[in-house]
């Protein structure tokens, strides 16, 4: 279907009517139709912002994660900023659980390219190795992701059909754990880079002595 000339609404604006039905009705009832009723336009006028709904989910959830964003300044070491967006990763899908499964496929979908573009690059011009690089952005990616599931009870019940509570050791020890979850997501993401850094150099410390045992 072809677009409208002239937009009857912004873009933004619809975005945010979006996101409000994806929080409160859920991600299956976010359709061109449904958008359109809630901002009571024509379903077709909104054609001219986005092609079908895979680019409105695109839009809303790169609008729920418009705090992640690679610093502009020098001000910031990459171990700080880099966990902190993590952190924000998390705290948006929080606030907004049904994004999860978009946020799964993220890189398909294309959403956040931009930011993980020039978060590499920051890193790069920061001396971050490249062979580290990688397995950091997706390792605390996945990690503000399964910290999310498990912060919103997405990550399954430990109850059984009758209500009853199906595994009372573990529940107890959750009850008794001494940390929150989110002071647990915070030290694991500072001791996943630490993990990855010291595995990255045994690595090229190997590297480096297979190549001299050849020579």
């Amino acid at each position: 279907m072809a677009r409208p000339k002239v937009p009857l609404i912004s873009r933004r604006k619809a975005l945010d009517a979006a996101l409000e039905i994806v929080d409160g009705e859920g991600l299956d009832a976010l359709s061109i139709r449904r958008l359109g009723e809630a901002l009571k336009v024509n379903g077709a006028s909104l054609y001219h912002h986005f092609r079908n709904k895979d680019e409105i989910l695109v839009g809303v959830t790169q609008l729920a994660l418009a705090d992640v964003a690679t610093p502009r300044t020098e001000n910031e070491n990459w171990r700080v900023w880099l966990p902190l967006n993590a952190y924000r990763t998390r705290q948006a899908l929080i606030s907004h659980p049904e994004l999860i499964p978009v946020m799964l496929r993220r890189a398909p979908l294309g959403i956040g390219l931009t930011e993980v573009e020039a978060s590499v690059q920051r890193l790069q011009s920061e001396g971050v190795p490249l062979p580290m690089i990688a397995p950091l952005m997706e390792g605390l990616e996945l990690l503000a992701i399964t910290s999310a599931l498990q912060e919103t009870g997405m990550a399954g019940s430990m109850k059984d059909e009758d209500g009853d509570v199906a595994t009372p050791s573990l529940h107890a020890a959750l009850d008794a754990r001494g940390m929150s979850s989110e002071e647990l997501f915070q030290v694991m993401a500072s001791s996943m880079i630490s993990i990855i850094e010291s595995t990255i150099q045994l690595k090229e410390t190997r590297l480096a002595a297979e190549r001299l045992s050849e020579a």
